[in-house]
């Protein structure tokens, strides 16, 4: 019997080409069980669906976040009408968050929520053995309509550490990897040209309330004795200059970064090192910086989403604005390149809030920032709330818009303390405000690339053009 599976990760409009590490992770384990699998990028290859149709798989896999979860069923729509007896998977952050949503449209066969590595290899073994449908309840993190009923099986644990150890790396071969290296960027300093993620932990423990933890709040570290042969592997096979670790918080384990940032300046790779989620404005001391640096990190981004404290502590940000100051001010002194970002329109917040915020902000004397929009994303606390008081917009509607579109935002989000207008009025002040400093632009164009460059001269003048940054 033939088995090909075949992955295909939807097209985007939010700019991201990062490798999907957990859809790499499972291809391995398909590949592993003598499956032939292959990988489409919709983001690097606009003829991927059809490519994916040549090749004619018995199983589809398709991961989704939201602002590409209305992509992700097109595509389940076009390859079920071409290849109707294969068998299509639908996962990733908007399927875990709303699996019944997803999974009454008839072209999805399955919804895979959470962690989806053993429950994918469970579905193939169920695929060879008979697809006997009595036998599909025995899945965890499975959804699937059966008879016209929604049928959620029970949740797996999240992967333990030992459990993340046994893990196969992620499957680069599957990728045009030159292809990747020549097209993915990260922010606006960026060192290295042949980059790949890297990942340490899985989960969280902040309780942010616009944050969706897919990977749960118990953050579980993988060895950092595989980590590191992971790594030196990675810089050998591909000839990497630049690792990015995906972690969703590396510092929340001080310990454990310690370990790990000792373990990569002792293996000494001579890459650069960057965390792609930001790290905890507090979650960092002299020495933990020391390291960093040593490591090869030259940019730190510091999660902090509002310089207000009320703010912060309806977002359930459990932090200290004079320590994050200190932080940041340490780091700048020792020569990192510092960004942050700061988010617009949670629930309750007031323009003099927005004001107190941006002042904080500024006095920071950042190299860059990003200032966004709130989006709520389902299975957060914030989309809750914004649903009971009655907060979301009709552009809420559309998935589409739950992107961070710093040219044009969408606004999703309205309060009685500040409307649509308020907070696009806003956003462009501060960017205005931000990226119009003369000394501070002078420094930012020393480390950028000539197309952010461009990019951002074009953005800034489009505002300007249209009004955007007037009182």
């Amino acid at each position: 019997m033939l088995k090909k599976f075949a992955f295909i990760q939807p097209l985007i409009s939010d700019g991201n080409l990062t490798p999907p590490l957990g859809t790499l992770i499972m291809s391995a384990i398909i590949e592993k069980e003598g499956w032939d699998v292959r990988f489409f990028d919709e983001r690097f290859d606009i003829n991927a669906v059809n490519s994916l149709i040549d090749f004619q798989p018995n199983m589809v896999g398709i991961s989704a976040v939201t602002a590409s979860i209305l992509r992700g069923r097109d595509l389940a729509d076009q390859i079920k009408r071409a290849l109707p007896e294969t068998i299509i998977v639908l996962g990733g952050p908007h399927p875990t968050a709303m699996p019944e949503e997803v999974s009454v449209q008839n072209s999805i066969d399955f919804v895979v929520v959470s962690e989806g590595e053993y429950t994918i290899k469970d579905l193939c073994d169920w695929y060879l053995s008979g697809r006997e449908p009595s036998a599909l309840q025995k899945i965890p993190n499975l959804c699937y309509t059966l008879n016209g009923k929604f049928i959620q099986n029970r949740k797996r644990s999240f992967l333990s550490s030992s459990e993340l150890d046994i893990l196969p790396r992620p499957a680069y071969h599957l990728l045009d990897i030159e292809e990747v290296f020549k097209r993915t960027t990260h922010g606006l300093f960026q060192k290295g040209k042949r980059i790949l993620p890297v990942m340490f932990s899985r989960g969280c423990p902040s309780q942010c309330t616009f944050c969706c933890r897919v990977m749960g709040y118990q953050i579980r570290y993988r060895n950092t004795e595989m980590i590191m042969n992971e790594i030196e592997s990675l810089v050998r096979d591909y000839n990497l200059d630049e690792v990015w670790f995906e972690d969703d918080n590396f510092t929340a384990n001080p310990k454990r970064a310690h370990e790990i940032l000792d373990s990569l300046i002792e293996l000494n790779l001579g890459v650069y090192i960057k965390f792609a989620n930001g790290i905890r404005a507090d979650g960092v001391d002299n020495k933990m910086l020391e390291k960093m640096q040593n490591a090869g990190c030259y940019n730190l981004s510091f999660a902090i989403e509002s310089g207000s404290s009320r703010v912060l502590k309806m977002m359930k940000k459990n932090l200290s604005l004079i320590k994050a100051k200190e932080n940041i001010d340490m780091a700048k002194s020792m020569g990192f390149l510092v960004g942050s970002n700061c988010i617009i329109g949670y629930p309750g917040e007031t323009v003099d809030d927005v004001k107190e915020s941006l002042d904080f902000f500024m006095d920071l004397n950042l190299d860059s920032m990003a200032i966004t929009n709130l989006i709520p994303f389902p299975g957060t606390e914030l989309r809750r709330i914004c649903v009971e008081n009655g907060y979301l917009t009709a552009e809420a509607e559309n998935w589409n818009n739950y992107i961070f579109d710093i040219n044009n935002p969408k606004i999703l989000i309205e309060t009685e303390c500040l409307d649509g207008k308020a907070i696009t009025r806003l956003i462009n002040k501060a960017y205005y405000r931000m990226y119009l400093n003369p000394w501070r632009v002078y420094r930012i164009i020393r480390h950028m690339k000539l197309e952010n460059i461009i990019k951002g001269v074009y953005i800034l003048l489009s505002k300007s053009s249209r009004g955007l940054v007037r009182e």
